[in-house]
């Protein structure tokens, strides 16, 4: 589980400032499900403020993953408006609003499979992002957690665990044929 208090490591300008992406985020994803627009179409390239990393542009939507998240980015959204409208002060002590958005940067991570991060975080760099994971009792076959034919940029996690892989059997966290350059 991430750390919410990663946020409460960056100023309050800089928290600010991050408070406004992920809520002006969460309203373009929810505008576009709203308008029932092609989700699998690529958005219009985002600005975004000081990310550590860079976020693979066009960003690209998981519909299936937004619909079922969408009621819960809308609550979380809404605690975020008086913020991302400078309503109310960023207090980066606060750590019922460091959860929320951090709970709002889960939901876009999700959404975008892309890490988000902000600069001076202590957390992976803003990017493509690939995790999987396997847990079975037994393999007799093939089991992989993450399986990619190529791997050009970004951050592939992958854990695998059987309580039996037999004979034959393979169990693999990560499996990817290339990585690097097309």
């Amino acid at each position: 589980m991430p750390d919410p208090l990663t946020l409460g490591v960056l100023g309050g300008v800089a928290l600010s400032e991050g408070i406004k992406f992920l809520y002006g985020q969460a309203t373009e994803l929810l505008k576009r499900r709203r308008e029932r627009k092609d989700a699998k179409k690529a958005a219009e390239p985002v600005e975004t403020p000081q990310l550590e990393g860079e976020l693979k542009q066009p960003l690209e939507v998981d519909a299936e993953a937004l619909e079922r998240l969408a009621p819960d980015l809308l609550e979380l959204r809404r605690e975020l408006n008086e913020y991302a409208d400078d309503l109310k002060p960023v207090d980066p002590q606060d750590p019922q609003l460091l959860a929320t958005a951090d709970a709002v940067r889960q939901i876009l991570e999700a959404v975008y499979h892309q890490r988000i991060t902000f600069r001076g975080e202590q957390r992976e760099a803003s990017g493509p992002l690939v995790e999987g994971r396997v847990d079975v009792t037994t393999v007799a076959g093939y089991a992989a957690a993450v399986r990619a034919k190529s791997v050009t940029s970004g951050t592939v996690h992958g854990g695998a665990k059987a309580d039996e892989v037999q004979e034959g059997g393979r169990l693999i966290g990560v499996d990817i044929d290339r990585i690097g350059e097309p």
